[in-house]
C-alpha cells in the first residue's frame, strides 16, 4: 500500500515480444517433448525368427515387375540396371550358355574314342580272319605229309618206325608233333637221340642217333646184356655176341633200357678209353665178386686195375709200361694201388 501523501506511481509498460530468453527456451523444450514421438519398446524375449521374411524365389523374381539384369557369358556384357518403382529391388538372372570351344572339345574326344573302338574292332576282326585262314591251311589235305624218311636207323625197331610214319602222315607240314615222335622212338633201347626236320611242302626227315655197343656181360639168367659207354643196356640176347668184348663174371639180370651199376659202367668207359695199340691186344675184361676190374691181353698178361676209382691215372701208367716192355714177358701188371708193379713170366 501507498500512503495518501505520496504521489501515485504508474507501472511500466512492456511489449508482448519482450519475453525473457530463459522463458522462451523453457517453452521450446516443453513443446518439443510434446511433439517428438516416444521411443517404441521392443520385447526382445519374443521369437524373432518367425518374423524373418524368406528370400524371394525364382518365380517371384520372374513374376515381379522389377527390372532384370541378364548375364550372358558368351557376350560378357551386362544389361542396364533399372530400379522397380513399386518394390524398389533388383532381380538378377544368369542366362548361362555353354562355351562353343568346350562343346568342340567334347565332340572331338567322343570322335577319338569312337575311332579307337573301331580300330579295336577291325584288329579283332583281322585276327579272327587270319586265324580262320591258318586253320584252313593247316587242315588242307594239300599240305599233308607224304614222304617220311629215316636217317641213322640200323638197329631201331621197325615197329616204332612204322608207328611214327603213320602219325606223321596224318599231319600237315605245319603241324608236325616232333615231341611225340621223339617220345615214341626213345622207347627203343637203341635210340639215344632224335631230330625231326620238315621240308616244304610234304616231306619229313627223322634223324636217329643210335647208341654204340661197347661190351657185354652175362646175367644171372645166363643171357647176354649189351651195354654202351654209359652202362645203358641196349639189348638182351640169348646167344653170345661176337662183335663186342666180353666182361667176365656174372652180372645182374637187367632188362633192355635199364642202366647197369657203377662197376660195369666204369668197365665200359675203360674199354672206350684204351688206346688203339692196347685195344687191339685186349682179349677180355673182368669184374670180380668184390667189384675189381681187370683186363686180359691176348698175350695172357693180366692187368689189375682194382676198384673203379682213379682209372685215368691207372690207365696212363699201364700204357707207359707196355710201351717200354714187351707184354709177352709180363705175367701181371698191377696198378690197383696207383703205383704200378710188374710180375714177369
Amino acid at each position: 500500500m501507498t500512503s495518501p501523501d505520496e504521489p501515485p506511481v504508474n507501472p511500466e509498460e512492456s511489449a508482448v515480444t519482450d519475453v525473457p530468453m530463459s522463458l522462451l527456451s523453457e517453452l521450446n523444450e516443453i513443446l518439443r517433448r510434446d511433439i517428438e514421438p516416444r521411443p517404441k519398446i521392443i520385447d526382445e524375449s519374443r521369437d524373432l525368427s518367425a518374423e524373418i521374411i524368406p528370400p524371394p524365389t525364382a518365380d517371384d523374381l520372374v513374376d515381379d515387375e522389377s527390372s532384370i539384369i541378364v548375364i550372358d557369358d558368351t557376350r560378357h556384357e551386362t544389361a542396364p540396371v533399372a530400379e522397380s518403382e513399386e518394390q524398389g529391388r533388383i532381380s538378377i538372372v544368369d542366362k548361362d550358355e555353354p562355351d562353343a570351344r568346350f562343346e568342340a572339345r567334347i565332340r572331338g574326344q567322343k570322335r577319338r574314342e569312337r575311332i579307337k573302338k573301331q580300330r579295336w574292332i577291325v584288329a579283332a576282326g583281322s585276327g579272327v580272319g587270319i586265324a580262320f585262314v591258318v586253320i584252313i591251311i593247316l587242315a588242307s589235305p594239300i599240305l599233308k605229309i607224304q614222304n617220311v624218311e629215316f636217317e641213322g636207323k640200323i638197329y631201331t625197331s621197325d615197329s616204332k618206325a612204322d608207328q611214327v610214319t603213320k602219325i606223321l602222315r596224318s599231319q600237315t607240314i605245319f603241324s608236325v608233333e616232333s615231341g611225340k615222335v621223339r617220345q615214341i622212338l626213345s622207347q627203343d633201347p637203341w635210340v639215344d637221340d632224335v631230330r625231326v626236320t620238315t621240308h616244304f611242302p610234304r616231306r619229313v626227315v627223322v634223324e636217329i642217333s643210335e647208341r654204340q655197343p661197347v661190351v657185354w656181360f652175362l646175367g644171372v639168367d645166363n643171357r647176354a646184356r649189351i651195354i654202351d659207354a654209359s652202362g645203358h643196356v641196349i639189348s638182351v640176347t640169348v646167344g653170345r655176341p661176337t662183335k663186342y668184348l666180353q666182361v667176365t663174371g656174372v652180372g645182374p639180370s637187367l632188362l633192355a633200357g635199364a642202366v647197369a651199376d657203377d662197376v660195369y659202367r666204369a668197365t665200359a668207359q675203360l674199354y672206350v678209353a684204351l688206346p688203339d695199340e692196347i685195344r687191339s691186344k685186349a682179349q677180355e675184361l673182368g669184374v670180380s665178386v668184390s667189384g675189381e676190374i681187370s683186363l686180359t691181353l691176348k698175350s695172357g698178361t693180366l692187368v689189375r686195375f682194382g676198384p673203379p676209382t682213379n682209372l685215368q691215372n691207372k690207365l696212363v701208367a699201364v700204357v707207359v709200361l707196355l710201351r717200354r716192355q714187351d707184354p709177352a714177358a709180363l705175367a701181371v701188371i698191377d696198378v690197383s694201388t696207383g703205383e704200378p708193379t710188374v710180375q714177369p713170366r
